[in-house]
C-alpha cells in the first residue's frame, strides 16, 4: 500500500471513506478488459500511487468500467502466514448482461467462458479508496490486493460465470521434475527450447508462416486459402493456425491435416467468411528424422530416443 495512502486512511475516519475493487484481465487473445465492482466508472490517471506494473513502472490512465463488462466481483482471498508454498486464491464472479460480448469477437461472455476463452487469462485486483462525496477520487492512490492467473470455471449458467484464480505460488505446486523421458521431443515450435524462428525459413527454403486469406468453400473446420499454398501437402500437419482478422480474430487452432486446405482439429468459434485472414505456423510430429530432415534442428533437438525402454526385472 502506497504511503500516501496510508496516511490518507490513518487521518480519516472510516465512515467518511469510500471504496471499491478494481480489475483488469488480460486475456490469452491480447486485449485487456477494465471492471470496477463499483455503481459508477473510475477513471486511474498515469502516476497515481500504486498505480504501477510489478516492476514498479508506471501504468498509462485507464477507464475500469463499472457496466461495459457485466458486474464483477471477487470473493475472499486466501492467504496464510508461513514457510510453505501453498497457493492464495480467489473467486471472480461475473453476471453480464445479455449483449455483453468477449472483447474484439461477437460472441457473449458466458459462451466465451464456456468455451475456456477466460483460461490462462492475467488477473490484477485494486482496491480504490475515496473520499465520501467524492467518487472516483483516486489521487491519494490505490492499494494492491492480488495477482493471479485463472485456472478453472468453477460455476457457469445461464446468467453467470465464476472463475478460480490462482496466484504465481500455483506454479509451486507443479510435479518435479516436469519432462518426461520420452522419445517425443516436447517442445514446440519456434519456442525458446526450440530455437526456430517463425519468420525464417526450413531447410528447403519454404518459409515456416504463411498467411493467407479464406477462399469460398472455407468453414469453421476447414479453410481453403485464395492462393494455393507453396508448401507441400503436410507441410502445416500439427501446425497452428491463428485468425487475424474477422470474428475469430485473435482466436487459434491446430491443424489436423495439411493437403490442400488445412483441416482444423477443432473448429472455430464463429462463422468463417470469404476474405477473412489467417496466419499457419509449421507443424512438426516431434520426431528426431523430422526435426533433421526438415529443420536441420537437430542440436536443439528435445526426444530421448535412446533411452531404453522400461523394463520389468525378473
Amino acid at each position: 500500500m502506497p504511503s500516501s495512502l496510508i496516511s490518507y486512511l490513518q487521518s480519516t475516519p472510516g465512515r467518511n471513506v469510500l471504496k471499491a475493487d478494481l480489475f483488469s484481465i488480460t486475456l490469452p487473445t491480447g486485449a485487456v478488459m477494465y471492471m470496477t465492482e463499483g455503481q459508477w466508472d473510475i477513471t486511474v490517471p498515469s502516476g497515481t500511487a500504486g498505480w504501477v506494473t510489478p516492476s514498479g513502472s508506471n501504468l498509462p490512465t485507464a477507464t475500469f468500467s463499472a457496466t461495459q463488462w457485466g458486474r464483477w466481483e471477487r470473493g475472499p482471498i486466501t492467504s496464510e502466514a508461513g514457510f510453505s508454498l501453498a497457493s492464495n486464491s480467489m473467486s471472480l464472479t461475473c453476471i453480464p448482461q445479455p449483449t455483453t460480448v468477449y472483447p474484439n469477437l461477437t460472441i457473449g461472455i458466458l459462451n466465451a467462458a464456456r468455451n475456456n476463452l477466460f483460461l490462462g487469462a492475467t488477473v490484477q485486483v485494486w482496491t480504490a479508496y475515496m473520499p465520501l462525496g467524492e467518487y472516483g477520487k483516486v489521487s491519494e492512490g490505490i492499494e494492491t490486493k492480488f495477482l493471479g492467473t485463472i485456472q478453472k470455471t468453477n460455476k457457469l449458467n445461464r446468467t453467470q460465470v465464476v472463475f478460480d484464480v490462482g496466484d504465481p505460488l500455483i506454479i509451486a505446486g507443479l510435479k518435479i521434475p516436469t519432462r518426461l523421458m520420452e522419445p517425443a521431443c516436447p517442445w514446440s515450435v519456434t519456442d525458446g527450447n526450440c530455437t526456430l524462428v517463425a519468420s525464417g525459413t526450413d531447410v528447403n527454403g519454404y518459409h515456416m508462416t504463411q498467411a493467407f486469406a479464406a477462399a469460398s468453400g472455407s468453414t469453421v473446420s476447414s479453410l481453403t486459402p485464395s492462393v494455393s499454398f507453396a508448401q507441400p501437402a503436410g507441410y502445416f500437419t500439427q501446425g497452428v493456425v491463428t485468425c487475424t482478422s474477422g470474428q475469430n480474430a485473435g482466436l487459434s487452432q491446430t491443424v489436423k491435416l495439411h493437403a490442400t486446405t488445412l483441416t482444423l482439429m477443432n473448429p472455430f468459434i464463429l462463422p468463417v467468411t470469404v476474405g477473412d485472414t489467417f496466419s499457419v505456423l509449421v507443424g512438426c510430429d516431434h520426431t528426431l528424422s523430422t526435426c533433421t530432415a526438415k529443420f536441420g534442428n537437430q542440436a536443439n533437438y528435445g526426444g530421448t530416443d535412446f533411452v531404453p525402454p522400461a523394463a520389468n526385472a525378473v
